[in-house]
């Protein structure tokens, strides 16, 4: 069975094969699709409700934190869709993409986030180049505990268990490329998937109201 971690430094080795983001503008865009469990539970504990909710997701988000949200569940457009002004976003962007600036970035965003979810965070606000990717992923292949998980999902599929969190979240990479498909949350029992996010699109905008082409 290969190191995780080589499994990891592998990957970051691919991101060579990956394409440049798309398009130009101050926002950066992404289009998400997925699905989360939703339950109501009573003061003490106990389960009234549990339902699947699924979701389709749009992100336009400006460096001073301004920009727009379009989530729905089927024709329905759902919170917290809208405009944003400036703060009303997260735009903390990784801007330098040598791997000490990436480093220094990610220690201190791990806290109190482990590491998976500080990773997967930087590819929920912002447009992730192949270069970016490359040093997030060197990284990551230095994180204590990390594992390669033989789950039957067309890509690699990546965590750090953390005794802190109720759910491991697993990340699934693209092996041509190295750049991620989608996360997934799973249950402390190891057997319940809790949500899972895949990346549909992702590139820069002009506006709120156009999305990513390529450059002419």
């Amino acid at each position: 069975m290969p190191n995780p971690a080589e499994v990891v430094r592998a990957l970051a080795d691919r991101t060579a094969f990956a394409a440049a983001p798309r398009g130009t503008g101050r926002y950066h865009y992404r289009r998400t699709s997925g699905w989360h469990q939703h339950t109501d539970r009573t003061t003490a504990g106990q389960i009234l409700s549990a339902s699947t909710e699924f979701f389709d997701r749009e992100d336009w988000i400006a460096a001073d934190g301004s920009g727009r949200l379009l989530i729905t569940q089927g024709s329905a457009v759902v919170r917290p869709s809208g405009y944003f002004p400036p703060g009303g976003l997260m735009g903390d962007f990784l801007v330098a993409t040598d791997l000490s600036s990436v480093t220094a970035a990610m220690s201190r965003r791990m806290s109190p986030a482990g590491a998976v979810k500080a990773f997967s965070t930087v590819w929920l606000v912002q447009v992730v180049p192949p270069q970016l990717q490359r040093s997030l992923l060197l990284w990551l292949a230095e994180r204590p505990g990390l594992l390669v998980e033989d789950a039957d999902l067309p890509g690699v599929v990546v965590s750090v268990p953390d005794s802190a969190f109720a759910r491991t979240r697993q990340l699934v990479f693209d092996p041509e490329t190295g750049m991620l498909l989608q996360t997934r949350d799973v249950e402390d029992d190891g057997a319940t998937i809790g949500g899972c996010s895949r990346w549909l699109d992702t590139g820069y905008a002009e506006s709120t109201e156009s999305r990513p082409v390529e450059a002419s």
